[in-house]
């Protein structure tokens, strides 16, 4: 299914020109998709209820290089009681087949086959809801999604991140089996494992898994019935439906005329379905298991493609919306959830304009098809975010001389302070704003950035509890860098820096 101070980005532009071609080089050179970690994912679905649904799909198979997907699972929902369709997902995987080959030639042979993914494809109960739990205590077997999903759980000593884009009965299901079952030392390692991220809850089983078993990590916008509009999500395209945030994010790319142009074409394409209520509403839950250098999914309050998630109560597992400020397409400045999620709208869409051209041909040198930059900074290859410890109030250097894009193209660097997944109390005034100064001659490649002072910097925190003396805590700082190739489908690639402060003092 279906931000107080105002925060400044620092936008350069230089121009990177590699001579290299994608698959030719003089040197060696960081390859990211031989280093990333591959996050595994298993994906709920209520498929047939609306078009989203079918449309997320795709997005999912034609970015499936991304990640490993340990199942897909027709479910129920609120809008689709008592029946599901795995059928429909086999139909689209079936479209995926006649492109496979094609797109395994732009991504580096890291494409699943659509015979392996047709093996994925299950089941969770044709009933809605807690029917579904009532149905095991009764004596009942959990349904063959349910099974699928403790198995991919217990396979391997991983994460896997489920994603309710219907409701979560199959995920309650086998949370109910897996305590039945296990120990409680073996079910603490299971709950430990498994990570859920909800499209809103859709049934009545998620917020009692979530009261049921804690232990569970579980992103979900909470508000009331039904009511989408206030979900974070709905920021992947929903301000025309919902009237939330219009003006903010550039509707032109999410409109049904550009969808026509860069989505709806070829083998593949030609089974998205028009937009009845929102495009791709379930596509947020799938974002943030992205390896784009911008996320990382074991940390939602860092912010990703996906929005960005904190604890609705501290030491708990729930993580519920929060907000970012950011300068709309009118000129504007929006503080929403759902800014969080379309903040990013310009690159997730036209990378998926960019896949949609692989799926037409294959790779050939001088093809115009466009491929992800190469971001490095201090020389580290990949897309995990870098670490730094620094003391307050000194100078780091950051060096991005080393990236390059994959086929030739000059490459735009935005380089930006994200603050506030620094915040605690989601006020500006708590983080200073950091400020980029960039070497001579460096074509904008490498940036010192100032470190405030200690008394800026290492301070102590507010707490709920007044008798909790938590001490002196100095603050971790989030820079971005954004590498946006050139063509008429740019990709976007990011690296974080996660710079942590130490007292200028040395204590």
């Amino acid at each position: 299914m279906r931000t107080a101070k105002i925060a400044s980005i620092l936008t350069v532009t230089s121009a990177l020109l590699c001579h290299l071609s994608v698959f030719a080089a003089e040197q060696p050179r960081c390859k990211p998709w031989t280093v990333d970690k591959k996050h595994r994912i298993f994906v709920a679905t209520d498929i047939s209820n609306e078009p989203d649904d079918a449309m997320s799909l795709i997005r999912m198979l034609v970015h499936s290089d991304q990640y490993h997907i340990e199942g897909i699972a027709a479910v129920t929902s609120t809008w689709l009681n008592a029946s599901t369709y795995p059928d429909h997902i086999e139909e689209i995987i079936n479209a995926y087949a006649l492109v496979q080959d094609n797109l395994q030639t732009h991504g580096h042979g890291q494409f699943p086959t659509a015979d392996t993914l047709l093996s994925k494809v299950t089941t969770g109960p044709k009933m809605y809801g807690l029917t579904a739990i009532e149905s095991l205590q009764a004596g009942n077997n959990s349904s063959p999604g349910a099974q699928l999903l403790l198995a991919a759980v217990d396979a391997s000593p991983e994460p896997l991140y489920a994603q309710a884009w219907g409701g979560a009965n199959l995920i309650a299901e086998a949370l109910w089996v897996a305590n039945a079952t296990k120990t409680p030392s073996e079910f603490a390692i299971f709950t430990s494992k498994l990570r859920v991220y909800s499209i809103s809850d859709q049934d009545n089983t998620g917020a009692w898994a979530r009261m049921h078993f804690p232990g569970v990590r579980w992103i979900a916008s909470v508000h009331g019935w039904n009511a989408y509009a206030m979900a974070a999500w709905t920021g992947i395209s929903g301000e025309d439906n919902y009237s939330q945030d219009k003006g903010g994010p550039d509707t032109s790319l999410v409109s049904p005329s550009w969808l026509a142009e860069h989505v709806q074409i070829g083998p593949l394409g030609t089974h998205y379905p028009d937009v009845l209520y929102i495009m791709e509403g379930d596509t947020p839950s799938l974002f943030y298991t992205f390896n784009n250098g911008l996320g990382n999914p074991e940390f939602p309050a860092w912010g990703s493609w996906g929005g960005r998630y904190t604890p609705s109560m501290l030491g708990g597992n729930h993580y519920g919306d929060n907000v970012d400020t950011v300068l709309g397409h009118d000129g504007r400045m929006y503080t929403s959830n759902k800014a969080t999620v379309w903040r990013w709208r310009a690159a997730y869409q036209w990378e998926m304009a960019a896949r949609m051209q692989w799926t037409l041909q294959p790779y050939v040198t001088g093809s115009n098809t466009i491929h992800p930059p190469v971001v490095v900074i201090n020389g580290s290859c990949g897309s995990h975010h870098i670490e730094l410890t620094a003391k307050a109030g000194s100078t780091i250097t950051l060096d991005a001389t080393d990236s390059y894009d994959l086929d030739g193209s000059t490459l735009e660097f935005t380089w930006f302070h994200y603050r506030e997944p620094s915040m605690t109390q989601n006020s500006y005034s708590e983080v200073p704003l950091l400020n980029f100064t960039f070497a001579g001659g460096s074509n904008n490649r490498i940036v010192s950035i100032q470190l405030p002072a200690e008394s800026d910097a290492c301070r102590s925190p507010t707490r709920v509890n007044k008798l909790v003396d938590a001490g002196v805590v100095c603050q971790q700082y989030h820079l971005i860098l954004q590498a946006t190739n050139q063509g008429t489908t740019p990709i976007t690639r990011y690296r974080r820096v996660l710079v942590k402060t130490d007292p200028g003092n040395g204590m």
